[in-house]
């Protein structure tokens, strides 16, 4: 019997730990930093569905992120719904949009794939800037209410920590489940080889939008969570340049490996605020990041720490065990 699932367990609870401590010794500062990172490992995770599990890169993430945004920051300004009942709305929007748009774009592959969410992620950025009786334009949304819990709201850079972490534990562990499961072992056949996979009787159209979904789930629950906590969004929020920036953490972490990317959305993530003094350039040193990554380490960051090999007779007893 293996003890992997259980050491496992333990990692995840002492990392739990070491994040439930955090905002009680660390600056303030730095405890808002984090609030970034944990916002951004949502649509990560979601982008890992689709650059991981059917061998697309996406650059239209950001859009994406973004609807998700408005659609929680528009309803709770303009209609005054409750922040916590626009969540399933903002959620519903995002994929929404992404399955809309990029549906049909699951069809290509390779740059003729990048090149279209290119495309994507131009004309929600054009919706958003000139449909300005609907989304305000270029002043964007302000006065975006906090999050509310049982008369509690949660206004303050310490609580919204919790909240935040509450929603990237919760996104981490279902996406875990999803990639064990019968539907994530389909993705990685996809992702392996489609024309094997449709060999099988795995309907591979099917599975790629279902991917799609996923991601854009994730970025709408995402965009829900920044919108709630910046409290002012606009369209310049949602240009290319985040959807670059979700990538590279993305293609940093690694495309299979939700570990990778998590650690890959924290370090460059919190570089951004060391990076913001030298204003555009910053762009240039995520390239430089993307680059030497792929370089060295193309299957993750985490691929810097091997995993030992399990000893022979080990795995012998392991499969004996399980016959």
């Amino acid at each position: 019997m293996t003890h992997q699932p259980i050491i496992r367990f333990g990692r995840l609870c002492a990392v739990l730990a070491l994040l439930l401590v955090l905002p009680f010794v660390a600056p303030n500062y730095v405890v808002h930093v984090a609030n970034f990172v944990l916002i951004m490992t949502l649509p990560v995770i979601g982008l890992g569905f689709i650059t991981g599990f059917t061998g697309r890169v996406s650059l239209s993430q950001g859009a994406i992120f973004g609807v998700g945004a408005y659609v929680t920051a528009l309803l709770t300004t303009k209609l005054g719904w409750s922040p916590l009942a626009t969540f399933v709305p903002a959620v519903l929007g995002a994929i929404t949009v992404g399955t809309a748009l990029g549906g049909p774009a699951m069809r290509l592959a390779g740059l003729y794939f990048v090149m279209a969410t290119i495309g994507i992620q131009q004309i929600v950025w054009i919706v958003l800037l000139n449909a300005v009786e609907f989304t305000g334009g270029p002043q964007g949304v302000r006065s975006i209410p906090a999050v509310g819990v049982n008369g509690f709201e949660i206004d303050s850079t310490f609580s919204f920590y919790f909240l935040a972490l509450a929603m990237a534990t919760a996104s981490y562990i279902l996406a875990k489940r999803i990639i064990a499961s019968r539907m994530g072992l389909r993705l990685r056949a996809i992702s392996d080889d489609e024309l094997a996979s449709s060999a099988v009787a795995i309907n591979v159209t099917w599975n790629k939008v279902l991917a799609l979904v996923l991601c854009s789930g994730w970025a709408g629950a995402g965009g829900f969570l920044y919108a709630h906590y910046v409290r002012y969004i606009h369209p310049d929020m949602f240009t290319l340049e985040p959807s670059i920036l979700l990538l590279t953490m993305s293609m940093f972490g690694g495309y299979r490996s939700l570990e990778g990317m998590l650690v890959a959305t924290a370090i460059l993530e919190s570089a951004t605020e060391y990076l913001r003094p030298f204003g555009e350039f910053r762009m240039i040193a995520y390239g430089m990041l993307l680059l030497l990554g792929m370089m060295f380490f193309p299957r993750g960051i985490l691929s810097l720490f091997p995993r030992r090999a399990p000893k022979p007779a080990q795995v012998v007893k392991e499969r004996t065990s399980d016959a």
